[in-house]
């Protein structure tokens, strides 16, 4: 059961970016941003990012990320999934080599039932945490109020991508399959002209 969750985030992550990686051949514009050959990292490893977040919010600690073998023969990411609870995943696409990160998301598989709404908030609370941890200007209120703001957007446009600065936020609304939200660093261009 567990190694079956472990391969469904990873297929989940490697499509949130409405991609389809494992296609023959792929085509440079299917492809997530983050696979891509030179797709810019954050500057910490999954380790350093764990122990800074888990510091930064010591209500929501992330469990230890462990490396998900996808049976892909391409080594253009290592992908490492943290089970939270349940329902509730974090997972993240590394560089080979340095272990930087190349995207870092969270997972929400809804429980239905009497559990629902809890589980629900617990997610949306790691996931403004998330933001909060990439971007620190924002307060608890203006990171839920970003959370909320993708969400809506993400209604409308499955996935749904935003850039703010150097980060993408990716939403991907599933219904009753789940929700993932993913945070990229891009590659900033200074215009010339």
């Amino acid at each position: 059961m567990k190694h079956r969750i472990c391969r469904w985030l990873a297929c989940c992550m490697l499509l949130t970016a409405g991609s389809a990686v494992f296609a023959d051949p792929p085509t440079a514009s299917k492809i997530a941003p983050y696979v891509q050959p030179g797709a810019p990292v954050f500057s910490d490893t999954i380790p350093q990012f764990r122990e800074k977040f888990n510091t930064m919010n010591p209500d929501t600690p992330l469990p230890e990320y462990r490396t998900v073998d996808t049976g892909q023969v391409q080594n253009t990411v290592v992908l490492a999934v943290s089970k939270i609870n349940d329902s509730l995943y974090s997972s993240t696409a590394l560089e080979p080599g340095t272990g930087k990160i190349k995207s870092l998301q969270m997972t929400w598989v809804p429980l239905h039932g009497a559990g629902e709404k809890e589980s629900r908030d617990l997610a949306f609370h790691y996931m403004a945490a998330l933001i909060r941890f990439f971007s620190p200007q924002l307060t608890e209120q203006t990171s839920d109020r970003k959370l909320e703001s993708l969400l809506k957007a993400a209604k409308i446009n499955i996935p749904y991508f935003d850039a703010e600065g150097a980060l993408r936020y990716v939403i991907s609304d599933q219904g009753d399959k789940g929700l993932t939200l993913a945070i990229e660093p891009v590659r900033l261009m200074l215009n010339n002209s």
